[in-house]
């Protein structure tokens, strides 16, 4: 199957490269000579280094230093001109002449417009701090959740910590964590909040992300900013679109975990004699399964479980759209399919996604405009019903038989600890199947109508609908001894097979109106106003069922609930979550230079107290464009601008009816002797609980250079975030109960974004580099005095959420005198222990002795991105790097230690321990997990995970028009393309991305992607 996928991969760069050599034909017609000189329109200078190409070949000259130019052509080609910062210009050949041609200098980097809150704005006016993601810049790109898309983006942190085929999406952090509750951003597409992960990427136009008091304008859940999607619409002429590409992923990293049953059974006995402890295998048991390794590979297996179950997946996606516009309508109709198969072996990783997306407006008369949008997204995928596949893979040991002879799921004959019921991959992945079915649409219908005196009325009107469908199938498990053939239940014969549904039936209906006004006064002042209002209604309803005892002798091939004899559970909910707002937007310039903008919001939540619930966000923001007044005559500099906000968001991050007291059922109590049915309340509520409110501070610099060739944007902020929704502790004695949501706790970000752009040409070279780094510092500023303790992290006034709280370590233990001596840490420690810092100088190592390390487990200090783009006569190479810097990880348990609970280890505890010849091992000495070198969480395994990525490369080839032209095609490219490529990082024992936030190596490798396409314009 690798040959054949690689095969065909060869098969399509070969098909490529033949398109290439075969589209540049000879010039057969005479040519004509062609002379000329080239300056700027606008202040007549030459202009040096201008690409003037031949459509259609590679024949091409630059001008030189006045200007000047010579190339020769056939009668009727195309010479294409070309140069950074101006208006590129066709000009047809029709005799030989001496050309005078002037070029019109390219503004469009200042009159490009960017998407803001119910609106557009010009970047040349543009107040606030919004990062934009043109989506046309990663086509052919194997993006399969549009969250995935924006790594690299300046101030955003996306991590992507499960790459399972169907729930790959990442988690998105603007400008830090602000809160213990939910961070999430808030996501609106074309207007209306909904998921950007169930919409087909090619479907979107571009994406801004509203970082500063620009998010302000949505208030009450614009706290962790604002992002933006805004879907394609129709152009131009009629025309057809199709994308299609293929390929195969692989895992960017996996752990080296031991597979040599041997080396494995020595390494663990070698481990339990350094704590004093019996072998665990004898040595005539190690002796007979050497001896029969040879013969039989089923009593004695040597399995390489990551060669067992990891293989290359594969990966293929369809796009196909029409789309057209004139001055009296717009369309455009889209239709997508996306299949993948993930690397783990089984159908328990397969995703398939379906898209539809219509866009279409029509200007009934001269004042209105109605328009509809649909977005559908159905998809399905699988996963194992005991989805602990990767913990499965993490505990494996090479002495496990994979199955027997009839194909029974094995175990082995050896006894091993904690290995009472053997966790099998194969057993994970094929045994047991849970489907998930999403059938999702986003409808709208919009209208504009133009009123007198400039106003102009919209209004939204959208219902997303969401079905989900859970499907889980339990069959009766067994793995047997492949020695004696004699069978463990694997799952209980009382419960299995089962199976059980869960239907999910959600409804939303957002709405949302308003007014503008644009009006300019003497040419030069130029005013504008918006109000408006919107009703957002959330219903959630939710059911689920099991039934047992289905009569198909344990092999659950049975699915329907009502062929099952016996009821095992059954549950669900309905929920109601209503907002309505009020928002309002003032704007002010005097031309173009001075520049001033006032947002107001006002919020009501169902979520609080009828006396607490509206929300009130005041934000205002200001510019200078310097390089508008008189006194400016720096002519290499188009633009220089000062922006400065300010403003206030809220977070209604709090759990439905948290302000109200609530009964739980279940709580049964002895009266009588009997015992009786009986409801009781657990939690303490706080009624007066209201929003979290962030205060946000941005100051800005944009700078354009050298006719738009270098641009550069800086920003430095502080947001500060009060009356922080989170439970708070009761003791005991209070009957019990939980605490109650309350308004305490402050937490700051600052920090400082950088972006630098530069593009330029040289003769038909085309090029330009990219690059942002962002900083950002967490700092609790106020608990209430309260410190609160997760593991091993802590949360504490002074301190970044989530720092690590651990032992320092302080070397090795190299004798037993240095034992003795030093201070006590543990009954077990021995020399090749590591050794503490004994903080509090006491003789006793306890906790008192941690320290808190100026380091985050959920936030990285630094995020960056940068890249390069070059092509040459429709030949492109595309780059972009993304990392982090300024963040540790910890994993903890099954192969971070060796020997957990019965787990395997990697190769690197059989090469360099701690032994008395061995003093200054990178390891200590090498024990069991449950020994005080691994429950004393220090700092010792406290590791770097920092990393760089090449995130994507791509080669690509766009065919000439004037070949095109001969078949009626607009536009054909090709290109391959790579995914995740190379990772650079100090951690090796997984990918760090799949770590950030986690403290296990239990999860589905992050993938390295290889893909061909094509994309196709009629």
């Amino acid at each position: 199957m690798e040959l054949f996928k690689r095969s065909l991969l060869f098969r399509f760069l070969a098909v490529c490269f033949g398109v290439i050599c075969l589209s540049s034909p000879s010039l057969r017609a005479q040519d004509l000579p062609i002379t000329g000189k080239v300056t700027s329109a606008a202040d007549g200078s030459p202009l040096m280094g201008v690409s003037i190409q031949v459509e259609g070949t590679f024949k091409g000259v630059a001008t030189d230093v006045n200007g000047v130019f010579k190339i020769s052509a056939p009668n009727g080609a195309v010479l294409k001109l070309s140069f950074i910062g101006f208006l590129a210009q066709e000009i047809k050949v029709t005799k030989a002449a001496n050309l005078d041609i002037k070029m019109q200098e390219d503004v469009q980097k200042l009159n490009e417009t960017v998407v803001i809150g119910y609106g557009t704005r010009k970047k040349a006016t543009l107040t606030g701090a919004v990062a934009t993601i043109d989506m046309s810049e990663k086509e052919g790109q194997p993006i399969t959740n549009v969250s995935n898309a924006l790594h690299g983006t300046p101030g955003l942190f996306v991590n992507l910590s499960n790459s399972q085929p169907g729930i790959d999406r990442s988690t998105i952090r603007i400008r830090g964590v602000g809160t213990l509750n939910n961070n999430n951003p808030l996501v609106l597409v074309d207007g209306i909040e909904y998921s950007m992960d169930e919409l087909n990427p090619n479907d979107i136009e571009s994406i801004s992300v509203l970082k500063d008091a620009a998010a302000a304008i949505y208030g009450s859940r614009g706290a962790n900013g604002v992002i933006l999607v805004t879907t394609k619409k129709g152009k131009g002429a009629a025309k057809v679109s199709y994308g299609y590409y293929r390929g195969f992923h692989k895992a960017t990293y996996l752990p080296d975990a031991i597979n040599d049953p041997i080396v494995y059974m020595r390494t663990k006995n070698q481990a339990l004699k350094n704590e004093n402890k019996a072998a665990e295998y004898a040595e005539d048991d190690i002796a007979e399964y050497e001896q029969g390794m040879l013969t039989d590979n089923i009593v004695y297996p040597k399995s390489d479980w990551y060669k067992i179950a990891v293989d290359n997946g594969s990966i293929q996606k369809h796009d196909l759209s029409v789309a057209a516009s004139t001055d009296q309508y717009q369309y455009r109709l889209s239709l997508g399919f996306l299949d993948r198969d993930g690397i783990q072996f089984g159908p328990t990783n397969h995703a398939k996604n379906y898209s539809l997306g219509l866009n279409a407006s029509m200007n009934v008369n001269k004042r209105l405009k109605v328009g509809i949008t649909l977005d559908g997204y159905y998809r399905n995928y699988t996963q194992p019903t005991y989805n602990t596949f990767w913990q499965a893979m993490s505990r494996t040991l090479p002495i496990l038989t994979d199955t027997l002879a009839d194909g029974r799921y094995g175990n082995s004959w050896l006894k091993t600890a904690g290995r009472n019921n053997w966790e099998h991959p194969r057993l994970h992945a094929f045994g047991a199947v849970t489907t998930k079915l999403v059938q999702r649409f986003l409808s709208t219908v919009n209208a504009e109508y133009k009123l007198p005196f400039d106003i102009t009325y919209n209004i939204k009107f959208g219902v997303d609908k969401y079905d989900g469908l859970l499907s889980t199938n339990t069959p009766r498990l067994q793995t047997f001894n492949p020695k004696t053939g004699a069978p463990i239940n694997w799952n209980s014969p009382a419960t299995a097979p089962r199976f059980a549904k869960t239907d999910e039936n959600d409804i939303s209906l957002h709405f949302y109106n308003t007014l503008d006004w644009k009006k300019t006064f003497k040419t030069k002042h130029n005013v504008s106003a918006m109000i408006g209002a919107s009703y957002d209604n959330f219903d959630k309803d939710q059911f689920n069922a099991t039934m047992t005892g289905y009569l198909d002798n344990g092999e659950a091939t049975l699915t329907a609930l009502d062929a099952g004899l016996t009821f095992n559970a059954i549950g669900g909910n309905t929920t109601r979550d209503v907002i309505m707002s009020y928002f309002g937007r003032a704007n002010y310039d005097y031309d173009d230079k001075y520049l001033f903008e006032f947002t107001f919001r006002a919020d009501g939540s169902s979520r609080f107290a009828k006396d607490k619930r509206w929300g009130y966000f005041p934000a205002a923001s200001a510019g200078w464009r310097i390089d508008r007044e008189k006194f400016w005559n720096v002519n290499f500099i188009d633009q220089l601008k000062l922006r400065a906000s300010i403003g206030q968001l809220g977070n209604q991050a709090v759990d439905l009816y948290s302000y109200a007291p609530t009964v739980a059922t279940g709580q049964d109590y002895s009266f009588g002797g009997l015992l009786q049915l009986g409801n009781a309340k657990t939690q303490d509520t706080d009624p007066g609980i209201h929003w979290e409110t962030t205060t946000t501070y941005n100051g800005g610099l944009d700078v354009n250079m050298w006719k738009n060739r270098i641009a550069l944007t800086v920003d430095v902020y502080k947001k500060r975030t009060d009356g922080i929704l989170r439970p708070v502790n009761l003791p005991a004695q209070v009957g019990n109960l939980t605490g109650p949501q309350r308004n305490i706790g402050t937490v700051d970000n600052t920090g400082y974004e950088i972006t630098l752009q530069y593009r330029n040409n040289i003769r038909s070279v085309n090029y330009g580099v990219w690059g942002n780094v962002a900083y950002n510092k967490n700092k609790v500023v106020d608990l209430d005095g309260e410190i609160i303790y997760s593991g091993a992290t802590i949360t504490k006034e002074g301190y970044p959420l989530n720092s690590y709280f651990i032992y320092q370590a302080d070397g090795y233990y190299q004798n037993a005198d240095e034992v003795t001596k030093g201070p006590k840490q543990g009954t077990d420690t021995r020399p090749g222990f590591i050794r503490y810092k004994d903080v509090k100088q006491d003789g006793i190592i306890n906790g008192d002795d941690r320290v808190i390390m100026n380091a985050s487990s959920i936030m990285p200090k630094y995020t960056f991105g940068f890249g390069f783009n070059i092509d040459w006569k429709g030949i492109a190479l595309t780059t972009a790097w993304q990392g982090v810097a300024g963040v540790k990880v910890y994993p903890r348990a099954n192969l971070a230690y060796p020997f957990v609970n019965g787990a395997n280890a990697t190769w690197e505890w059989t090469r360099d321990t701690w032994t008395p010849e061995n003093p200054n091992a990178r390891l200590p000495l090498l024990t069991t997990g449950g020994t005080g070198n691994f429950t004393n969480l220090s700092d010792f395994w406290l590791r770097n995970g920092d990393y760089l990525r090449l995130k994507n490369i791509q080669l690509a080839y766009a065919l000439p028009a004037s070949l095109l032209e001969k078949v009626k095609i607009s536009r054909v490219s090709v290109y391959v393309n790579a995914e995740n490529l190379l990772t650079i990082s100090k951690f090796k024992d997984l990918d760090p991305e799949s770590l950030l936030n986690r403290n296990d190596l239990y999860t589905y490798p992050m993938l390295k992607t290889f893909t061909g396409g094509i994309n196709v314009t009629f």
